[in-house]
């Protein structure tokens, strides 16, 4: 297949802009996620290279750039049973506001390369997702622990041993790319994102969990266009 020079230069300014959305984040990758059940099948799988979600899977053999509409099915709260995650715990109130959230920032996104559609279609891709944990910040004292040298020691101290600082909100997503009429599945993450104590994180209650959200909804934007430049 002949690839242009402006489709090159293209996949390269795309790839630059993946690269400012990493250097930028106020959230961080954290270990330990787990596998809700909600993917149904993790066989295939397989940690992500850095930069990418902690696991990951991609069908090779499909080409994206047939796809030019999209399905977004309503994002979900789905806690395995025998995880640890909050998710249970949390009010009906908060619950719906962590769907719509995850939910608008990935329309949001979608939307810049994608019509928006209810009805499958040759040219449509479905994406799914839930949220398989969620822990809210500490505003108060993060901003206490994060000027305070004490605060900070303790803090950095307890991000060596379980791999998040203390006071930050974490969450955890899975999602999948499926083709809308046979059900294929074109791609699937699990991801677990954590606040940094950076000052330019949002001071509020669920703001380390929504730049969270921000950050992955932007991130599947670039890697779409990317892999759609690429194929096409």
């Amino acid at each position: 297949m002949k690839i242009s020079i402006k489709r090159i230069v293209r996949a390269i300014s795309i790839g630059a802009v993946a690269l400012a959305i990493s250097s930028c984040a106020t959230t961080e990758q954290v270990p330990n996620v787990r596998m809700s059940g909600f993917l149904g099948d993790y066989s295939k799988l397989h940690p992500g290279k850095p930069g990418q979600a902690e696991f990951t899977y991609r069908d090779p053999s499909v080409n994206l750039s047939k796809y030019q509409k999209v399905i977004l099915d309503p994002v979900q709260i789905w806690a395995a049973e025998s995880s640890s995650s909050t998710l249970s715990e949390l009010s009906r109130e908060d619950q719906q506001l962590l769907v719509d959230y995850l939910y608008v920032a990935l329309r949001d996104a979608l939307a810049k390369d994608y019509a928006l559609v209810t009805e499958p279609g040759p040219d449509v891709m479905r994406v799914r997702c839930a949220i398989t944990e969620a822990r809210a910040n500490s505003p108060v004292k993060d901003l206490v622990s994060t000027v305070t040298p004490i605060g900070l020691g303790i803090s950095y101290a307890k991000r060596i041993t379980t791999g998040t600082h203390s006071g930050v909100g974490i969450v955890s997503v899975e999602g999948e790319l499926l083709d809308s009429v046979s059900g294929q599945r074109i791609a699937a993450v699990i991801d677990r994102r954590a606040g940094t104590k950076s000052l330019a994180g949002k001071p509020t209650r669920w703001g380390d969990v929504q730049d969270a959200f921000n950050f992955w909804a932007r991130r599947m934007q670039t890697n779409l266009a990317l892999l759609r430049e690429i194929k096409s």
